[in-house]
């Protein structure tokens, strides 16, 4: 297992740093939510989100605090689609990741909010295979897939620990990595900088369901 450590810890590094300047392009990460889905058109993803093309808008909580929609950009990226939604309040039901999935495969979200609640979900072939939504703080990490582990065990908080990892990566960064795993897909500082600027769409609000893991 260590030599197995020592062989992916230099590609883990690079690929968490990497995210970490994919976040920079956005204003604000307390209010956030990243989609990747694979092998989807953007218009079969904003059908899966119940995002409506046809009405675009600004930033929900410009126009009320208490706006009843989200708003969401996205755009078709190599191998599929990277959609985008900035409250955090917003981001895809449980039923809504496994149609993303079974269209084109593989989808995964990570999102964090004012209340520092940092979400991880992905799923393939129509079936959900983790959703949390505090996903670094899960009591057993053993329902986290084994292909993520490696990632994962990189933030996991045990709460019955007393040890606290002050060099742990971000979270956010880290599940952006998990989502690469997942999707096959590598999202670059370009592309979120142009997803940012391409326009959002009403879409659904506080919709998801208790999480499938906790």
């Amino acid at each position: 297992m260590l030599l197995v450590h020592v062989l992916y810890a230099p590609r883990v590094a690079a690929s968490v740093e990497h995210y970490e300047r994919v976040l920079e392009e956005f204003p604000d990460d307390e209010g956030l939510t990243i989609l990747i889905a694979a092998g989807i058109s953007r218009v079969a993803a904003a059908e899966a989100l119940g995002v409506d093309l046809g009405k675009p808008t600004g930033h929900p909580w410009d126009e009320s605090a208490e706006a009843d929609f989200s708003a969401w950009a996205l755009m078709e990226i190599p191998g599929g689609v990277l959609a985008i939604e900035e409250t955090g309040y917003g981001d895809p039901s449980l039923e809504a990741l496994r149609g993303l999935s079974s269209v084109g495969g593989a989808a995964a979200v990570v999102r964090n909010n004012i209340q520092a609640h940092l979400r991880f979900g992905c799923a393939k072939d129509g079936e959900l295979l983790f959703d949390a939504d505090e996903f670094m703080f899960v009591q057993d990490p053993t329902l986290v897939p084994g292909e993520l582990r490696f990632l994962f065990d990189l933030v996991w908080d045990d709460l019955d620990s007393d040890e606290l990892d002050e060099d742990a990566p971000d979270g956010f960064a880290v599940g952006l990595a998990m989502a690469e795993v997942i999707t096959g897909i590598e999202v670059s500082a370009e592309m979120a900088a142009e997803v940012n600027r391409s326009g959002f769409f009403k879409g659904p609000y506080l919709v998801y369901p208790e999480p499938l893991n906790d």
